[in-house]
């Protein structure tokens, strides 16, 4: 009796011991379950496209998952990376486009190079990046791809060689991800004036780009290579309302010496008058441009009576309208007449 009692206990005991071994290791599984990497949001970044440029930092690895998550897959090194982080070529720009977040409270960003040669998951820290991606860390830091330039000292422009070759994009080659083509071919446009609006360069490469506006169909615009255009230098339209008429007469023989068209295109001077005079003087004295207009002519040695009709057809000066003045050579010393009178004297 005794001998059975104990066997029975000891089964008892036995069975006891492995159902509380199996309890025991259940609750280690459930426990290892509960503190198992997992993403418990997956979402679609929601800052515009050009706000979420960054570079590696070459702190943390690319992987095919969150990189603490079951079944992560390295997809670019740390080494690589700080290599692309270095990089002088913007095609090693990356684009985050997608936030994770793990029941760890970690963030990792989804990004994608340029070139679109690496894309993966790289861990961001423990704040979500998607509300300011100008302050990502850890595994990402934010970047420009662009900068401003001066503008060209000819705003407007022509294509210089149009074609296929230098194409209009959406944004300058590779300065975002996925800039396109806005005009491929540009052959139809050649020869016609574009507007520049903007002007920058690429870091990287330091390549600048224009902003084009073409000028016949503002519907045609888009980013282009600054070499791929020719600065034209405007010719200056002016009306008639802008404009004095200058003959210029030879006292002695009545000849027409000097027949100008006198452009005004001075700001400070808009009053006909004024701009004659800048341009002919007062009649009588030489502190004009008379012997740019008329070599070897002054005022000088005129008559009271020319110098006052001199003086009296600047001061009535209308643009659109003829101004006519008299003036003499400077070589000759005496008035016709007296030179006349003397070779007829010495005869």
């Amino acid at each position: 009796m005794n001998k059975n009692l104990h066997k029975t206990l000891f089964i008892g005991l036995a069975a006891l011991g492995l159902f509380a071994a199996a309890g025991f290791s259940s609750a280690q599984t459930a426990n290892a379950k509960s503190k198992a990497v997992k993403v418990t949001r997956d979402y679609a970044a929601s800052a515009k496209g050009s706000d979420r440029n960054v570079v590696p930092t070459g702190q943390y690895a690319i992987y095919t998952k969150p990189g603490t998550v079951k079944g992560a897959r390295l997809v670019a090194s740390k080494t690589t990376l700080g290599a692309l982080a270095n990089s002088e070529n913007s095609k090693d720009y990356f684009r985050a486009y997608r936030v994770a977040r793990t029941n760890r409270g970690s963030y990792y960003a989804k990004v994608v190079s340029f070139d679109y040669q690496h894309r993966g998951w790289i861990y961001v820290g423990k704040s979500n990046p998607d509300s300011d991606w100008s302050s990502v860390g850890y595994g990402l830091k934010y970047t420009e791809t662009t900068k401003e330039a001066a503008m060209p000292d000819t705003r407007t422009v022509q294509l210089t060689n149009p074609g296929v070759i230098n194409s209009l994009w959406s944004a300058p080659y590779r300065s975002q991800y996925r800039a396109q083509k806005v005009l491929t071919d540009t052959t139809p446009y050649g020869g016609e004036d574009f507007t520049v609006t903007q002007s920058v360069e690429m870091i990287r490469e330091g390549t600048p780009y224009y902003y084009v506006v073409n000028d016949n169909d503002p519907q045609i615009h888009g980013w282009i290579y600054a070499g791929a255009v020719i600065e034209q230098v405007p010719t200056p339209t002016v009306s008639n309302d802008k404009i004095v008429y200058a003959k210029i007469i030879d006292a002695d023989s009545g000849l027409v010496v000097a027949d100008q068209t006198l452009t005004n295109t001075r700001t400070d001077l808009t009053n006909a008058p004024a701009f004659a005079a800048t341009e002919l003087g007062n009649g009588s004295t030489d502190e004009a441009k008379l012997g740019a207009y008329a070599p070897g002519y002054v005022y000088d040695t005129l008559s009271a009576a020319d110098k006052s009709a001199n003086y009296s057809a600047i001061a009535g000066a209308t643009y659109g309208s003829t101004v006519t003045v008299k003036a003499r050579l400077a070589s000759t010393a005496l008035p016709f007449s007296t030179l006349t009178d003397a070779n007829l004297t010495s005869k």
